[in-house]
């Protein structure tokens, strides 16, 4: 589907369509990279389990598998969560063209273009640290192989998974194997993540937009009225207005909704996931793991920063529409204008929140919780 402002859009169509995840391709071809993702990134998971079943069960090899084996199975359950409800994309995609098609004058369309930019850069940003981070794990993971060919020494410098696993082989003998294949499985994990959340966020900064239209929309209720209109006419016109500025308002809170339904429950499964493997990442003393703890610490900071700024943004927007409400002048408004905002004021008095699986807030304050959670668990973990 194509229409005006589908270049804002281009690239989460690109990286769906990767992965299959975009439900206007061909069902056959989705089925085939939806087949082929699993088939690589879900035996990642069950060999790192294979390596825990088989060993002593050390606490030191448990803490170890589970520092990244809780993000490999968070990426799966993105994954087959998203594909779950792959067709609320065609809603999403119909409704976002409804309200580009509903904007009224040059302003209006300015606000919905900057933040089509914005979660367009948004993408980039995500597909950029998702670029590096899959760099430097190629990089690090065949850094003895190359450095063995630039500087050669008199014995092969030692040889080790970044990812531990039970692969029933022997490790030495087939490390650039299992090294190929955990590099397609990093970078299959990476574009889920690319792919579902930069999707996620951009259709959340298109909401933000909606609910700057609806104030923008309310704050000039009351403009270009002629003092000298009759009050009848006067009525017509300021409820007109306020009934569009209430549309976008409706459709902000609508389209929210249909976000928190689609990747709510997912979002909260994850974000548990993540703090307990943030606080496991803290414990690595060796150099190799405290360089790849760092490169997964960052991931968690990322995904926390940026999810907690989009539900901290859905508060923002809706707060700044009730206090455009309250800032209107009012009482330059007819008698049954007056009544109206005052009705629409009540109704408004509650903020608005997009919650994840009725458990969790996205906001700032769930920023700082989520942290203080991480090394709450930590220091637990750390005395035992």
């Amino acid at each position: 589907m194509n229409f005006g402002a589908d270049h804002y859009y281009k690239l989460n169509r690109i990286f769906l369509s990767t992965i299959g995840l975009w439900p206007y391709d061909d069902i056959k071809t989705r089925y085939i990279c939806v087949i082929l993702w699993l088939s690589i990134c879900l035996p990642m998971t069950v060999t790192q389990w294979m390596k825990i079943y088989i060993s002593t069960h050390s606490s030191d090899l448990i803490l170890h598998v589970l520092s990244y084996n809780l993000i490999l199975i968070a990426c799966s359950v993105k994954y087959i969560t998203f594909f779950a409800v792959c067709e609320n994309i065609k809603e999403f995609r119909a409704r976002i063209r409804s309200n580009w098609n509903s904007l009224k004058d040059n302003q209006e369309n300015e606000i919905i273009c900057k933040h089509g930019l914005y979660g367009k850069l948004f993408t980039i940003f995500i597909a950029v640290c998702s670029g590096s981070l899959i760099t430097s794990y190629i990089f690090i993971q065949f850094s003895p192989i190359l450095f063995d060919i630039i500087m050669p020494l008199n014995a092969s410098r030692p040889r080790k998974l970044l990812f531990e696993g039970e692969y029933f082989i022997d490790h030495e003998k087939y490390f650039v194997v299992i090294s190929i294949y955990l590099c397609t499985g990093v970078i299959a994990e990476m574009m889920c993540v690319t792919a579902t959340e930069s999707f996620s966020l951009s259709n959340a900064v298109h909401a933000f937009g909606l609910f700057k239209i609806a104030s923008y929309r309310m704050k000039n209720v009351l403009n270009e009225i002629d003092p000298h209109m009759c009050v009848t006419k006067k009525y017509f016109v300021t409820r007109n207005k306020i009934m569009a500025a209430v549309d976008f308002h409706r459709r902000a809170i609508e389209f929210s909704e249909l976000l928190k339904a689609s990747f709510g429950p997912s979002y909260l499964f994850i974000i548990t996931f993540g703090i307990c493997s943030a606080s496991i990442n803290f414990f690595h003393v060796e150099v190799i793991e405290i360089i790849k703890s760092a490169f997964l610490i960052m991931i968690h900071l990322v995904y926390f920063v940026l999810g907690n700024y989009a539900g901290q943004e859905f508060i923002n927007g809706d707060t700044l529409y009730y206090n455009t409400i309250c800032k209107t002048n009012w009482y330059n408004a007819p008698l049954k204008t007056q009544k109206l905002i005052l009705f629409i004021l009540q109704k408004t008095t509650k903020c608005y929140k997009v919650d994840a699986g009725g458990m969790f807030v996205p906001c700032l304050e769930g920023l700082a919780t989520s942290f203080s959670m991480s090394l709450s668990y930590f220091m637990v973990l750390y005395s035992m």
